[in-house]
């Protein structure tokens, strides 16, 4: 993949909250709410992963905040094709769609016996160019791929060289800040060796972690440390058609990872 390389007068690449990540699951399934990022360099605009279509609202407000639209976008990174992450991505079919090869390459052979990519999946990038790339694997500058199997065989993340250290963009790899202290993505398909292996490398190379299902954290010495944003509840409206109980917020119950 081609790109300008870096100009002195050009900063160093950013990396932006758009949703935040939660690990809210209860009796009737996940509510699958990952982290969706922007990576901003120069003229570029890369969102790493894109949320389901539960929170597409949301994902437009959040990039209408910054004064940015779909067509903003150039290039959409998925770390892996579980419905959770991948669902908004037929929103960009302009942008270049980043997927490593056997994540890509599996979407045409799922079933429905697969909770998490189902057989549909693969409609939702028909009318997308999809870019298949591995590790290491340059999209701007300072801004390159990095493998990082287990939680699936072609999971993903991005690395990205900020002025505040090596931010790495994790996907479910590292789902939160105790699996990366723990040593163990929260699920694993592909391998425990693979996943264990793939916490030790954002270890050695993270001094900040944006993971797919808690706040961004610091890394010291390969532990998490302090997260990047306060801690946001989320609060439900429920709708209530059947009594004349005015409706009420209500907490949503979520483990807080640890610290």
């Amino acid at each position: 993949m081609q790109f300008t390389a870096a100009r002195a007068d050009v900063p160093a690449p950013t990396v932006d909250t758009l949703l935040m990540g939660y690990g809210l699951f209860s009796a009737q399934g996940s509510a699958g709410l990952c982290g969706v990022y922007l990576v901003r360099h120069g003229s570029r605009r890369i969102l790493f992963d894109c949320g389901h279509v539960g929170r597409r609202k949301a994902l437009l407000r959040s990039l209408a905040r910054r004064k940015l639209g779909i067509r903003d976008i150039d290039t959409l990174v998925l770390s892996h094709a579980h419905w959770d992450h991948i669902q908004n991505a037929d929103l960009f079919p302009h942008a270049d769609i980043l997927m490593h090869p056997q994540e890509h390459g599996r979407l045409a052979a799922t079933s429905t016996a697969d909770p998490v990519t189902p057989p549909w999946t693969s409609a939702v990038l028909e009318r997308s160019a999809v870019r298949r790339v591995t590790d290491g694997c340059a999209i701007a500058p300072g801004v390159r791929v990095i493998g990082l199997p287990g939680h699936t065989a072609g999971s993903i993340g991005l690395c990205v060289d900020t002025e505040q250290g090596v931010a790495l963009l994790t996907g479910d790899a590292v789902s939160s800040a105790k699996a990366l202290r723990e040593g163990l993505c929260t699920v694993v398909t592909a391998g425990r060796d693979a996943a264990a292996r793939s916490v030790r490398r954002v270890r050695a190379r993270a001094s900040l972690v944006y993971p797919g299902h808690d706040r961004p954290f610091t890394v010291t010495d390969g532990e998490p440390d302090r997260y990047l944003l306060p801690r946001a509840d989320l609060v439900a409206t429920p709708p209530d058609p059947l009594t004349a109980e005015p409706e009420r917020a209500h907490p949503c119950t979520r483990k807080e990872p640890v610290r």
